[in-house]
């Protein structure tokens, strides 16, 4: 059993093998710093009843929200996994379910092979991406990033990219990475949210056609892509 479920702009669930993480968990309807145009997938955090990780790509609020990373992993006693700059933020959460990770890290955490990935992000600290694998199934979580050659390593079933523009690969740099990467299907995300990444990710779809041999898979928010 596998399953990724969107959960709006960088927020996923994804189920390997009844292994739960949430990646970058964002459910602030109304947040500060800039009017979200979308709702998020998840309208009140506390009904999130099961989770074995959260893993973090980097500091920004849009990607690391204390209040809901404490919530979820307080009622679910998960582990928080994200680069030290950004556990730092997390200063609710319990120092025993933290775990520092930098790029290049390999490890297995709760029957889950997890490998750390580059990220190019300038405007962060130390972003990183992640690779889940149980099962013979796997996920890479791309995280904050513009498009790069090492892209050309990744081999899973799903990738996980934005295509939004504005500090990550737009819809032309997200084309380019999909030829790198060998995916069976890659879910478009961080587009939408906030006016600056409005962008059509039909478009893309209809785009990425014959542009490598991965399938694009635009999901709704709160739809899930079973694999």
């Amino acid at each position: 059993m596998a399953s990724v479920t969107w959960l709006g702009h960088a927020s996923f669930e994804v189920n390997l093998g009844g292994s739960i993480i949430y990646f970058d968990p964002w459910f602030d309807q109304k947040p500060r710093q800039m009017q979200r145009l979308v709702s998020p997938g998840i309208q009140n955090v506390d009904s999130i009843r099961k989770a074995d990780a959260i893993m973090i790509s980097h500091e920004h609020f849009d990607h690391c929200d204390p209040y809901d990373v404490t919530r979820i992993s307080q009622k679910t006693f998960a582990t928080v996994v994200a680069p030290d700059q950004t556990l730092a933020l997390l200063t609710d959460v319990s120092p025993r379910q933290k775990m520092a990770v930098q790029t290049g890290d390999e490890f297995t955490l709760h029957g889950l092979n997890v490998s750390v990935t580059p990220a190019r992000h300038p405007q962060s600290i130390n972003p990183v991406g992640y690779i889940v694998e149980k099962n013979g199934k796997s996920v890479y979580f791309a995280g904050d990033t513009y498009d790069f050659f090492e892209m050309g390593q990744i081999n899973v079933d799903v990738a996980l990219i934005p295509i939004g523009g504005t500090y990550t690969m737009d819809i032309y740099g997200a084309l380019s990475a999909i030829k790198r990467i060998k995916a069976r299907f890659v879910v478009p995300m961080h587009f939408n949210t906030f006016e600056k990444i409005m962008v059509d990710s039909h478009d893309f779809a209809k785009r990425s056609q014959g542009n490598g041999r991965a399938e694009v898979k635009v999901l709704q928010i709160g739809q899930t892509l079973d694999f």
